[in-house]
């Protein structure tokens, strides 16, 4: 039930990373973080760092692009009048 054809019967009123990505919304991806959580999806399935790091990366959202530090990101983009929301 993520489906913008469910307009406004949804919380999120609609509102979809399809929809927001054809509006232009670009998504920073916490580069650091991803490490980390791939060092430890690595560590619960035996698999290698780097190769669950691909995996994550050639995962990723569309319109989604790693930044070093996200918080620098965030910061840096805020400057610029962007705002920020997090979900999870």
């Amino acid at each position: 039930m993520n489906s913008a054809d469910y307009g406004f019967a949804l919380p999120n009123l609609g509102v979809t990373l399809k929809s927001l990505i054809e509006r232009g919304t670009r998504f920073a991806i916490c580069d650091l973080a991803t490490n980390v959580f791939a060092a430890q999806i690595a560590q619960d399935t035996g698999a290698t760092k780097d190769s669950v790091y691909k995996e994550l990366v050639a995962s990723a959202i569309p319109n989604g692009h790693f930044v070093a530090a996200g918080v620098i990101a965030v910061t840096r983009a805020q400057e610029y009048d962007y705002s920020l929301l997090t979900a999870g």
